[in-house]
């Protein structure tokens, strides 16, 4: 079963890299080429997967090495970090080629301004994505595996702190972010909305206990709570002068009191409607 499973990726991943090659500069997606998407954003995260597999059955089946769990780790390190450079050349390969067949396509087309494209908003979306991703994973999974820790409130409490305010470095460094486009923004706040709502949705299916065994679900959540509470209320600063006017928004308490007045409404005509 396993020379089956091992034998079928790779072939699987060949065949297809062969097959859509024909397919080079008909489609688009996202404006890369569909192909050098494929390529960059699938195959090769698939035949990395493949390749770590592989090794690691090597390393603890078939090869009579007698290697620790350590020695195994520290290979598959040193594998992960060289393709991670090969990996860095493929991505290069298929923007470069996605440009070259818009220029074929197009003799006229500005590719520096194609490449803005790809600079600016797409990409930073794409990491502000993935990082919030990435944080969530991390953070949730502590609630099916809670750690074996003495809860200590004053290092609890520490924690839940750093991750406030880990939520405000963050804010500030997208809000420094200028991109040209108007809703880039919104894009933002609506990623950082979304993951608010999954960590208050999981909250109330799970009911942690706000103890340390969760802490990794606890700072989480702290983040993205100062992070949503600063995509409410935060709004651009005019003048710099003080030390503490230094940071590139300010918070509205006009929108504050707003939002309070409306939640008190709300109580109360849920509870009149009782």
């Amino acid at each position: 079963m396993n020379a089956m499973y091992f034998l079928i990726i790779p072939i699987f991943v060949f065949a297809s890299a062969i097959l859509m090659y024909r397919m080079t500069g008909k489609l688009q997606f996202l404006k890369l080429d569909l192909v050098q998407f494929l390529y960059a954003f699938v195959i090769s995260p698939v035949f990395f997967i493949w390749l770590k597999s592989f090794i690691f059955f090597l390393l603890r089946s078939e090869l009579d090495l007698r290697l620790t769990i350590g020695e195994i780790f520290t290979l598959d390190t040193i594998f992960s970090v060289v393709f991670l450079y090969i990996y860095a050349f493929v991505v290069i390969h298929s923007l470069t080629k996605t440009f070259d067949l818009h220029k074929k396509r197009n003799p006229l087309l500005d590719v520096y301004e194609m490449s803005e494209y790809f600079h600016l908003d797409y990409s930073h979306l794409g990491i502000y994505l993935s990082g919030a991703l990435l944080l969530s994973v991390g953070a949730i999974s502590n609630l099916f595996f809670p750690l074996e820790l003495l809860h200590v409130k004053s290092v609890f409490y520490s924690l839940i702190s750093m991750g406030l305010l880990t939520g405000v470095t963050i804010f500030t460094g997208l809000w420094m972010y200028e991109s040209p486009e108007p809703k880039f923004m919104r894009w933002v706040k609506l990623i950082i909305g979304f993951f608010f709502l999954v960590f208050a949705s999981i909250y109330f299916i799970f009911d942690p206990t706000f103890s340390t065994p969760y802490i990794l679900y606890w700072a989480g959540f702290s983040i993205f709570t100062s992070l949503v509470f600063l995509s409410l209320f935060a709004e651009s600063r005019e003048e710099k002068k003080k030390f503490w006017q230094r940071l590139p928004f300010q918070l509205n308490p006009i929108k504050i009191k707003y939002l309070i007045n409306s939640g008190r409404w709300w109580i109360g005509k849920k509870i009149m409607g009782k």
